[in-house]
């Protein structure tokens, strides 16, 4: 699409190079810093102000190697990543401030990142064909284009771009630098190989959001610092069909497989190259009105959910924070109103000392918009009902316009999709905003996470998702392991997503068929109700149970008493009518709560198991969730 309508000869036509590529203000520019509210300047100068004397922490080869012996990552994380947002937010506070007051940290942090050995993650090596897979030591000549390098890369040329001015005043040597190693690291080798597997040339590799993630820097040094117009225009070309690639593997119906906490990297890594070329080329380039751009940014406020909750499957993280600058911009961008409202309603980028990545682009370019979108004072859409054909995800709130009541998603789609879990069926319930039935997330990433052993992890498990079990069986890995006859209906006050999951199980849990209904009833007292109806093969009974996983303290009143209760906030409680003459109830504390899963649930959660109290080969269960209203 990009490489056919721009990439040939309409490339030339487009001007990049020949104008200034001004995105927003650079720091000599002391009016445009000026402008920017009193309280976001002095919110970024206190946070500056810590890190004055900050003493830059050593990158350990031991903390490198360890990924490689014992799959931590963790201590290598810590300093790579710090080092990055202190110097992001070093830039930030000395164009907010203009008198020179950081600029000895921001050369020190400059030349500390300059000097490492590798930009390049550990676990992120084996990605091109150079590495070697008997070392575990970083190479200084070891250069490969990834999410680790594209980012160092990304943050030395915005801070070149920034600053660039005041560090000709000192010595050209900073910028000189900055330019020899960017170009080094990521911009010789981008333009070197086809063979990465994010680039979309290799026949047979899916990508995912490493693509636009990628790119965007690549881009940005092709903008920004590549003089030969050749090798400029050649590396746009490139990047355009990479871009291809990644749309043309994106779900038809712009619905972000990979969850809303990616979201920021696929669709907004996207948007940032898109935008990167259409103010490059003076409104030029132009593809917003494509409707696949517009569907892919529109996927946002249809899984937005109350705050800082969003409907989150498979790795994704339940809290998401995708930044409302850029939700927001790319709502303008599109025309998209809801866009726009969810984007003004949110706050910025979090808090950038707690950031993985400091993406400086995007934290610039928010501040010069602030002013305009907060001036909106719009509140999030909150959209009843979506449904996305491809992915088979399906979205309903009680109400148009307020996260008040329930709330349900559910999912058919296959297990072979990005970052999967087993999940096929699965879904979840909100109440007033408030998590009641929920799909976990993962822990933070480890060597097992990404290897054959992914699915040994018990996270990713069917039985710790709200799912069936089949003679201990659990549901497998792969696109053949997929829901059938997924059908969507919106009729009246009733959304509903029903599908046969039974072929996301192996054989051997001989299941026949397995129809799930879930739906959202309006009218009269709201539910949500999960209705299946299942058949064993051959008539042979199985043993089985149903998981149900909440983060609220479940209250179970008699044994018999077909009903749960869900404390989900201060004086309001879920109801969880299930059938107790056929299935038992049993409650289980889910304590091993990593760090990640913590920040988006707490110390722990629990699991209901519903297990049927003798085998059956043909049965109907359902179970129902109202509100108290009391």
């Amino acid at each position: 699409m990009l490489y056919e309508r721009y990439g040939t000869e309409r490339l030339e036509e487009l001007g990049f190079g020949e104008g200034p590529y001004a995105p927003f203000p650079k720091e000599e520019d002391r009016a445009a810093w000026g402008a920017i509210s009193p309280k976001k300047r002095e919110n970024w100068l206190r946070l500056a102000d810590r890190y004055v004397d900050y003493g830059w922490p050593v990158l350990k080869v031991s903390d490198y190697r360890a990924y490689w012996t014992s799959g931590d990552l963790s201590r290598l994380s810590l300093a790579y990543f710090e080092r990055r947002s202190v110097l992001g937010i070093l830039v930030i506070a000395e164009c907010m401030e203009g008198e020179g007051k950081y600029l000895d940290q921001i050369m020190n942090g400059i030349f500390a990142i300059c000097e490492e050995t590798t930009w390049v993650f550990p676990g992120h090596r084996s990605h091109w064909k150079e590495f070697d897979k008997q070392e575990s030591l970083p190479s200084r000549t070891e250069y490969g284009v990834e999410l680790s390098s594209v980012e160092t890369a990304r943050l030395l040329l915005w801070t070149r771009y920034l600053l660039g001015t005041k560090f000709d005043t000192i010595s050209p040597r900073i910028n000189e630098r900055i330019v020899s190693e960017t170009k080094d690291r990521m911009l010789k080798p981008y333009l070197e190989h086809d063979d990465y597997w994010w680039q979309g040339f290799t026949p047979g590799e899916r990508v995912n959001n490493w693509n636009p993630w990628c790119n965007g820097p690549v881009l940005a040094g092709l903008l920004l610092i590549e003089e030969d117009p050749d090798v400029r225009r050649k590396g746009i070309a490139k990047v355009l069909r990479s871009l291809d690639a990644f749309i043309a593997a994106y779900p038809a119906d712009g619905c972000c497989d990979e969850g809303p906490s990616y979201w920021s990297a696929a669709a907004g890594g996207l948007y940032e190259c898109l935008e990167m070329l259409w103010l490059a080329s003076q409104g030029r380039f132009d593809i917003f009105a494509e409707q696949i751009v517009k569907d892919i940014g529109a996927y946002m406020p249809k899984v937005h959910i109350h705050g800082d909750y969003y409907v989150a499957f498979a790795d994704c993280d339940v809290k998401a924070s995708p930044g409302g600058g850029g939700v927001y911009r790319y709502g303008l961008s599109t025309g998209d109103e809801s866009l726009i409202r969810l984007g003004a309603s949110l706050p910025l980028s979090g808090d950038p000392s707690t950031r993985i990545w400091f993406n400086l682009y995007s934290y610039a370019r928010d501040l010069f918009v602030e002013n305009e979108r907060l001036a909106q004072k719009a509140d999030a859409p909150y959209m009843r009902d979506a449904w996305f054909r491809v992915t088979e995800v399906m979205t309903a709130r009680q109400r148009e316009g307020t996260e008040q009541g329930l709330y349900v998603a559910a999912k058919g789609g296959n297990n072979g999709e990005a970052h999967n879990h087993n999940d096929v069926g699965s879904f979840l319930v909100f109440a007033d905003g408030y998590p009641l039935l929920v799909d976990l997330g993962t822990e933070e990433y480890k060597a097992q996470t990404f290897s054959a052993q992914r699915y040994e992890l018990w996270y990713l498990q069917s039985q710790y998702h709200n799912l069936p079990t089949v003679r201990g069986v659990l549901q497998q890995s792969g696109e053949r392991h997929k829901a059938r006859n997924a059908k969507y209906s919106l009729q009246g006050g009733r959304s509903e997503l029903r599908m046969d999951i039974a072929e996301a199980y192996p054989q051997e849990a001989g299941i026949a068929a397995w129809d799930r209904t879930v739906r959202l009833d309006r009218d009269g007292v709201a539910a949500v109700t999960v209705r299946d109806v299942f058949a064993m093969k051959d008539g042979v009974p199985a043993q089985m149970f149903h998981s149900l996983i909440t983060p609220c303290e479940p209250e179970v009143h008699g044994e018999d008493s077909g009903e749960i209760r869900l404390a989900y906030a201060a004086g309001k409680q879920a109801v969880v009518r299930y059938d107790a003459e056929c299935l038992r109830v049993r409650i289980e504390k889910i304590d091993d709560m990593d760090s990640r899963l913590r920040r988006n649930w707490g110390d722990q959660m629990y699991r209901i198991v519903l297990e049927e109290r003798q085998p059956i080969a043909l049965g109907e269960r359902t179970i129902i969730v109202t509100l108290d209203r009391g």
